[in-house]
């Protein structure tokens, strides 16, 4: 069974203003880690999205720590983090950058993190409800950034 992808966008960024050209160059896109699975149908229809560009993919994951404890997570939380993000990005036949990030607001931690003109990717399970990834899709979207949501049945 096939993926649904529906794309949102700003729509004041699909022209460039007056005077202002685009800069050419490789396309950014960023998957976003929710679960191992999810992830990796998101790579993959990310890289599918790709073919033919000169793409430069980013795994990217945000760990949410709650505000009694530090930051500087205990090492056997990292290591086992970076161990589920280096499996789904070694999946990929391309090369795939990886990024883990702990922090204290998930949406706020992304829409920081993000590089203006990147398409982000983000898998969800297909739900008639709106996903806690949907709303993270939807938010990042309202705020300027150009995202594809990978509905995975």
């Amino acid at each position: 069974m096939e993926d649904r992808i529906t794309f949102l966008q700003d729509s004041s960024r699909l022209l460039p203003p007056a005077g202002i050209e685009r800069r050419e160059g490789a396309l950014e896109l960023v998957v976003l880690h929710s679960n191992p699975r999810l992830t990796a149908r998101a790579l993959k229809a990310a890289l599918k999205l790709a073919e033919g560009f000169q793409a430069a993919v980013t795994l990217v994951a945000v760990h949410v720590l709650p505000y009694p404890s530090p930051l500087e997570c205990q090492e056997g939380l990292r290591q086992c983090l970076e161990a589920e993000l280096t499996a789904v990005a070694r999946a990929a036949r391309t090369p795939v950058r990886a990024r883990l990030v702990f922090a204290r607001d998930r949406e706020q931690t992304y829409l920081r993190l993000l590089p203006n003109e990147s398409l982000a990717v983000i898998g969800t399970r297909d739900r008639w409800w709106r996903t806690r990834e949907e709303r993270l899709a939807r938010k990042l979207a309202a705020n300027g950034h150009s995202v594809a949501v990978i509905k995975v049945k």
